[in-house]
């Protein structure tokens, strides 16, 4: 399925009968011993308290039951005793990924772009060439998947924006971008005109029904109609089908995802990840899960947080609602050994990309403190330069926090009061500060029960903030491959936040050292220093659908590429502080520090072997190399899942 994958080495495993092994006891007792497993001369990092490096381990009965030297290993040797010689290898406890959409983690049989970074003559041709498998007869939705809204999507010669290719190639179908995150979508013309109202009429999104006044104005920073662009809120209103399978309710959708699960549950198994939390589950997921777990495909312990995507997204809060689903979730899987359900998502804003090509720009709608600046930038389309044609201005609007302050305040302290982890989905520096408050306000009403709260992706957060946030020891959720300087990226975001000027550089706009966002953007390592706590989330499939967690440790602890290292050199951390945000941090995270996180006597046998020692890469002064690691054996709860004896991987 992935050529990241690397063959089974036969020579990793060895074993052996005690009675071959040096210093055998001859065991005369009638009954059985107990079936044990010795992995040696490991390099084994435990991520225990004090961070040990042991070169020996035995797990039975799916747990962990010594932690040491080779010779305390070898006395737990018996006639039912296997041993493996690690041969040298770095061993880490499973891995965690605390925001991730799991069934989205594979490709379905539907047309899709993958993420890929294209042109509109691209665009053009992927849709014609989808069309007659997916969409054959006029009328039939086309919906095309993995979408990128912001990297790529450049005018040719041909098409001016997405609207315009769309229509171009499909002038009798209603087409759907679905974006990579899960935010934004590119609609044609018409699937535009298939809006409808809250009451099932069918109005179209217009200038007319999105005017000020119209049954769509509530919808006006969502939906720009030139680039046929679509966000957050606004999506809803355009229905399409079950058969699109995008909104996964019917059996054609079941039936699609169903078939995909054996490849989901072996893409996780060879990133090393043995721990998720799934970042909105709906019924439709958390039945995918239960699928997996009754097929034994499910190698892995999952936090299903239960999600209120649509009423986010309107602002509405059925506290009564809410809280009534999320018990009756948490209820349903409080048995279950491998999946729980006592965390609940909150999406406090949207994205923080704009585009700053369409006329007037398309605005970014995450929640910030100050208002947005207007930026006026050029883009010549034979060579993709870009140039700041006139000074910047004030746009007006600083986005939008999806719940007022004294609603959130409510939701928080009720879900807290109740037992619920919190997830948090915040984007811009007011959304923070609002969750920041709302946190506050629950403590103080009702205790600090020690619930590990989280909030995700913090792309911007005020530097008073920043501490706020370590001083409630709160788990933050970064994404790290995102945290470096990305020149094409960050001119759709950086631009609406600070100062342009005719004439100025792109470059020295964006990463102005005096700037607002040099010391906001990403404050990875200054919230640690704080005092908050870092995991680590990939998010996917947004941006890419694997989860790539040594791409992310690699990007988190190494220099940027494009040579704007200093403008973000002070929020790098440590290969130790990215391991433990991949292990007992984000064990702690999801409330399960205590049986796994750590390669601990008592806790479950969860590990991977690598490829590669990563000290040593970061010692030789090549990180970048961690990024190229294999995972050469997954074990979870002793058994060994990846690779699967007998398969070639």
């Amino acid at each position: 399925m992935d050529s990241k994958k690397i063959p089974f080495r036969l020579g990793l495993t060895t074993l052996l009968v005690a009675g071959l092994l040096a210093g055998c006891q001859q065991d005369n007792s009638s009954e059985a011993p107990p079936a044990n497993t010795l992995y040696l001369n490991g390099k084994i990092h435990t991520q225990d308290g004090q961070r040990s490096q042991v070169e020996a381990m035995v797990v039975s009965d799916g747990k962990f039951t010594y932690v040491g030297s080779r010779e305390g290993a070898e006395a737990y040797q018996n006639k039912a005793t296997q041993v493996v010689d690690l041969q040298g290898k770095m061993v880490l406890p499973g891995l965690h990924d605390n925001h991730i959409h799991l069934i989205g983690t594979v490709a379905l049989d539907m047309c899709d772009l993958d993420g890929q970074s294209i042109d509109l003559d691209q665009l053009a041709a992927k849709v014609k060439e989808c069309l007659p498998r997916y969409a054959p007869k006029p009328g039939d939705w086309l919906v095309v998947n993995q979408w990128s809204p912001y990297d790529g999507n450049t005018p040719t010669a041909t098409y001016a924006t997405v609207l315009s290719a769309l229509d171009a190639m499909a002038p009798d179908n209603p087409v759907m971008l679905a974006g990579v995150d899960g935010h934004a979508g590119g609609y044609n013309s018409q699937a535009l005109a298939l809006a409808a109202d809250k009451d099932g009429n069918v109005v179209g999104f217009n200038p007319t029904t999105l005017a000020p006044g119209g049954v769509f104005a509530d919808f006006i920073p969502y939906v720009d109609l030139t680039s046929g662009v679509i966000r957050d809120a606004a999506r809803s209103a355009i229905p399409v089908p079950d058969s699109g399978v995008l909104s996964a309710s019917d059996d054609q959708a079941a039936a699609q995802y169903d078939k995909i699960l054996p490849a989901i549950s072996e893409l996780m198994a060879s990133r090393g990840i043995t721990g998720i939390q799934d970042a909105c589950a709906s019924d439709f997921i958390r039945q995918r899960l239960r699928n997996m777990e009754a097929q034994d495909l499910l190698h892995m312990r999952v936090t299903a947080a239960t999600c209120f995507h649509d009423d986010d997204f309107s602002g509405k809060l059925d506290l009564a609602g809410h809280l009534a689903k999320a018990r009756a979730v948490r209820d349903s899987f409080a048995e279950d050994p491998l999946i729980k359900a006592d965390a609940v998502k909150i999406f406090l804003d949207g994205v923080i990309e704009g585009d700053p090509f369409t006329d007037p720009v398309f605005l970014p709608n995450a929640g910030m403190l100050e208002n947005y600046h207007r930026p006026h930038l050029a883009m010549d389309p034979a060579s993709s330069d870009v140039t700041i044609t006139a000074d910047s201005e004030d746009a007006g609007s600083n986005g939008i926090v999806n719940y007022k302050d004294a609603d959130l305040k409510r939701y928080i302290s009720a879900l807290d009061k109740e037992g619920f982890s919190i997830h948090m989905h915040s984007i811009g520096d007011r959304s923070t500060r609002m969750a920041l408050d709302a946190l506050e306000a629950a403590r103080a009403s009702n205790g600090d029960h020690g619930i590990p709260h989280t909030l995700a992706h913090l792309q911007v957060v005020h530097p008073d903030d920043q501490k706020r946030l370590g001083e409630l020891g709160l788990y933050l959720t970064f994404t790290y491959a995102w945290t470096n300087p990305q020149l094409a990226y960050d001119m759709l975001v950086s631009p609406f936040i600070q100062p342009t000027r005719a004439g100025q550089s792109l470059s020295e706009a964006i990463y102005d050292p005096l700037g607002y966002l040099h010391d906001a953007l990403y404050p990875v390592e200054s919230t640690r220093k704080a005092g908050a706590v870092l995991v680590a989330g990939s998010d996917a499939p947004v941006d890419s659908r694997d989860p790539r967690p040594f791409e992310n440790m690699a990007a988190g602890i190494m220099r940027a590429a494009d040579g704007h290292d200093e403008y973000r050199a002070s929020q790098r951390i440590s290969l130790s502080e990215m391991l433990a945000a991949y292990t007992i941090n984000g064990a702690r995270a999801v409330r399960q520090g205590d049986i796994t996180g750590s390669i601990e006597v008592g806790k479950s046998a969860d590990f991977i072997v690598l490829d590669r020692d990563l000290f040593a890469l970061v010692k030789a002064g090549t990180p970048e190399q961690i990024a190229g690691t294999q995972v050469e054996r997954t074990v979870f709860q002793g058994k060994t899942v990846y690779p699967v004896i007998g398969v070639t991987p």
